[in-house]
């Protein structure tokens, strides 16, 4: 169903002070070149069985799900749902298909009983099998092969072992291609019809990642962080590296690469360095490895319990189970930090040896993962917020009492955040922090900001601003606190 965006009336602007020197579900969005995903979709899958069921035992859809869907080691929730959705990757195209409802459970001698024609629509005609007779089949394949001399040369009959069904595929690529469900006296018992579950899929184009992306937003807009089962080439990276960049920090993308240039010291070659620093490109997290390790990320953001007293963790330090860590030395480990990626790592010294990745950094003004996925939460929920507030019968005038009316929305997600560990109260902010902070609100809040961790700044408004019914420059400032990573210290004996 589509929807117009809520940010049409309340728009939140993320921000940052840089030190100096559940209105939304956590889902992650997978990409996949998969023919066997409708274009123009996005499915939604609760267990990894139920990818197994769609995809195949020998699928990567398969693999990443069995990464995503456990979550991180010791997390307290599970990722609940993980969309799919198809990206087209061929330069020529995809072609259209009408797929039948499921045969799980039906024999053979069951099937063999089909006559009948059929008629569909294929590529914009209409076409009308010759009578299909399934008596002489000794298997499912050759019950769709049969079918496909009934219908004729214009499509490809198949039959998918692992789905159970049969898949009617035009021969031609692109826009035009395309194959619909079917009518006819066989229709029913081929299961080519809606009522027995058939499912049909448009031709398409190769994906243009922009309007990929805002087809799947308008789809779904219940996921935060992306990855792709397919290894993207250098401008398709580029282009989902813009795409987020241009969300207002909403939507993440989790770059894999393992190209030789991603542990070389230094380098300006690795993608990192181009999608982020030559591109400049915010909200990417580079991560070293294949898909199996950027759905580590989707896995961790997914696990995250925004309900758990300091229930907020980093990326750094988690571990996962169904992917092998892919770095074991110290020099690898330094070039990958220095050239921006994350990575799955053996970490040990004496008879300790620990698994786990690192480190979390993602590209933009938010710096690190956990932060950058606590203001989609924070923002996520003022809106929502917002939203449940103006939606009650009541009414709030530009005075003080409509300002504390607007607090009482601000404050219940604020108390959840700090609950979390999203907002921190007792941090102390150095002077530069301080100084862009007071002479924006004009007046003295550090002490506010130190003891709640939060201040909520709505300024006197004009008169075009009343009489346009819009409240401006409203801030909502918090402490983000950061967590601690890495220590250095000295031991001393005192003899």
């Amino acid at each position: 169903m589509n929807k117009i965006p809520l940010s049409r009336d309340f728009r939140i602007k993320p921000g940052v002070v840089s030190a100096a020197g559940t209105a939304l579900d956590m889902c992650g969005l997978l990409l996949s070149d998969s023919e066997l995903l409708p274009s123009g979709q996005a499915l939604a899958f609760t267990g990894a069985d139920a990818v197994l069921s769609y995809f195949g035992a020998d699928s990567d859809e398969y693999r990443a799900a069995t990464i995503y869907f456990p979550g991180y080691s010791n997390s307290t929730v599970t990722p609940a749902t993980l969309l799919v959705a198809r990206c087209v990757t061929d330069a020529t195209g995809a072609a259209g298909w009408c797929r039948s409802g499921s045969f799980k459970g039906v024999t053979l001698d069951t099937l063999k009983l089909v006559n009948g024609t059929i008629t569909l629509d294929v590529d914009g005609s209409s076409v009308t099998s010759a009578a299909i007779d399934l008596s002489t089949a000794t298997s499912f394949s050759s019950a769709a092969t049969l079918i496909q001399t009934a219908i004729g040369s214009q499509v490809t009959v198949s039959w998918l072992p692992v789905q159970q069904c049969f898949v009617i595929t035009s021969k031609i690529l692109g826009v035009e291609s395309a194959v619909g469900l079917a009518t006819g006296t066989a229709s029913e018992g081929l299961k080519l019809t809606a009522d027995t579950g058939a499912a049909t899929s448009a031709g398409a184009e190769q994906s243009d990642i922009p309007s990929l992306m805002n087809q799947i937003i308008n789809i779904s807009q219940d996921w935060v962080l992306f990855t792709t089962t397919f290894k993207p080439d250098e401008p398709t990276h580029i282009a989902f590296g813009q795409w987020v960049s241009q969300t207002d920090y909403r939507f993440g993308y989790v770059m894999h690469d393992d190209a030789q240039a991603a542990i070389t010291p230094s380098s300006e070659d690795c993608i990192a360095f181009k999608v982020t620093v030559t591109e400049n490109c915010e909200n990417v997290l580079p991560v070293y490895g294949d898909y199996r390790h950027a759905m580590t990320a989707l896995a961790y953001m997914a696990s995250l319990d925004f309900n758990r007293l300091n229930g907020r963790v980093s990326y750094k330090y988690r571990d996962f189970s169904g992917v092998a860590p892919n770095v074991n030395d110290g020099d690898t480990a330094d070039a990958l930090k220095f050239n921006g990626y994350s990575f799955f790592g053996v970490y040990g010294s004496n008879r300790v040896v620990k698994n786990y990745t690192a480190d979390g950094k993602i590209s933009g003004k938010f710096l690190w993962l956990d932060s950058f996925v606590s203001q989609v939460w924070i923002n996520a929920n003022l809106l929502g917020g917002f939203a449940e507030l103006f939606t009650q019968n009541e009414s709030y005038p530009f005075s003080a009492a409509g300002y504390a009316a607007i607090q009482t929305a601000v404050i219940d997600v604020a108390g959840r955040a700090k609950d979390f560990g999203a907002i921190r109260a007792g941090v102390t902010l150095d002077k530069a922090q301080i100084k862009v902070v007071n002479d924006a609100v004009g007046r003295d809040i550090t002490s506010t900001l130190f003891s709640d961790g939060w201040f909520m700044y709505i300024p006197d408004q004009s008169g075009s601003s009343r009489t346009e019914r819009h409240l401006d420059g409203a801030i909502f400032y918090y402490v983000d606190g950061q967590l601690i990573q890495s220590i250095a210290m000295s031991s001393t004996d005192i003899l």
